[in-house]
């Protein structure tokens, strides 16, 4: 699949249709409020000094998503991807997350870490960070509230670059210490 990657600049009207267009259902908020969108751009919340968002598009189907990496500016970058639910299963995800992080290990060199977090039961997105030699690092339980009350289990994954550079994944020692 032939993506591409076009930074986000003011495009707030486009961003507002795709948002809305679609129930996200992996986060919190599932159904965005327009107002609320609007809100956070003029907070600089797609972009400012260390948040880039960006449209992904493909040649076979053109806009399938966005993609917000945040944090640029703090040592460890965090992101949200977000692929239309008609794209969803066509590799556009894995292939995002790796453009992603293509991107910030070659432009950010002080930074040697990406971290990740989704829900439980994001199976989806879970088999993406394996694909993309991110680890699972941390399970957090009862760690995701959703708007309408709902918990789940939140789960933490992270690549950094040294395993990005070996295009390898190392392990987490969990048993490093006796009681």
């Amino acid at each position: 699949m032939n993506l591409h990657m076009k930074e986000f600049v003011d495009e707030i009207d486009e961003l507002v249709t795709f948002m809305v267009s679609d129930t996200w259902e992996f986060y919190g908020t599932p159904n965005v409020n327009p107002d609320r969108i609007r809100k956070a751009f003029e907070n600089n919340y797609y972009n400012s000094e260390g948040t880039k968002t960006f449209w992904i598009s493909s040649d076979e189907y053109g806009r399938v998503g966005m993609l917000r990496i945040y944090d640029l500016d703090d040592g460890t970058p965090l992101f949200d991807i977000r692929i239309n639910s008609k794209y969803k299963g066509k590799g556009i995800g894995t292939e995002s997350i790796k453009w992603l992080v293509d991107y910030v290990f070659v432009n950010y060199k002080e930074i040697d870490r990406i971290e990740a977090n989704t829900r439980q039961d994001n199976y989806s997105m879970r088999c993406v960070f394996s694909k993309c030699n991110f680890v699972k690092e941390a399970h957090y339980r009862n760690g995701w509230e959703c708007s309408n009350g709902d918990i789940y289990d939140s789960v933490g994954y992270g690549i950094t670059r040294g395993d990005w550079s070996n295009k390898s994944s190392s392990p987490v020692i969990w048993n490093d210490f006796k009681c």
